[in-house]
């Protein structure tokens, strides 16, 4: 052991004090104050945490991925409830500010033609003008009309139903005196039953 050079220390009465006999152990990291034995003496501990082999260098790299993991988590949530307060406190204030006689509410929509599609994006139901007359028509898969419900230029009323080629192959509809109407077509579209 070597002697340290004078080091300050707190005595047992509290007054600060200097004395040469504090000593250093150097092979420990530990030093200690006051070297007689008729005062207390402190011992100092080195708190390096540096590691001293390759495991405690993986186990101190994890420990430090999960506390940051941790932080970010915590991070990402104060932000995410700080936003959506935020837009909770907007939406509030604007139902305040805005009268409610300049929300306009309408329950009519005018348009030519109506047009629904499947999940693939397909059409499968247009209502629509034809010359200046109303048809619902329902579409297969292909694009084929299957269905359709309208009005003839007469204004008479008619129900068709069609095969996979789009050909129709029965009609139910009224005549112009109101008498009812089934006419059946064959794989031609040629008449083969009327029913009166």
């Amino acid at each position: 052991m070597s002697k340290a050079a004078p080091s300050e220390h707190v005595t047992a009465a509290g007054q600060a004090g200097v004395h040469e006999s504090d000593e250093a152990d150097e092979a420990g990291g530990n030093v200690t104050l006051g070297g007689s034995s008729a005062r207390p003496h402190l011992t100092v501990t080195d708190t390096n945490t540096t590691p001293k082999t390759p495991d405690e260098t993986a186990q101190l790299r994890d420990e430090l991925h999960r506390r940051l993991a941790r932080l970010e988590r915590q991070n990402r949530w104060i932000k995410l409830s700080s936003v959506l307060f935020l837009v909770i406190a907007i939406l509030f204030a604007a139902r305040d500010l805005v009268p409610p006689d300049t929300i306009v509410r309408q329950t009519l929509m005018e348009s030519k033609e109506l047009k629904l599609l499947d999940n693939d994006g397909q059409p499968r139901l247009f209502l629509r003008m034809y010359s200046r007359v109303p048809v619902l028509q329902l579409l297969d898969a292909n694009g084929k009309p299957r269905m359709s419900l309208g009005l003839r230029f007469d204004d008479t009323p008619f129900l068709d139903l069609s095969d996979k080629s789009g050909s129709t192959r029965a009609s139910i509809q009224l005549g112009p005196s109101g008498e009812p109407m089934i006419e059946l077509f064959d794989e031609n579209g040629e008449s083969s039953t009327r029913i009166r």
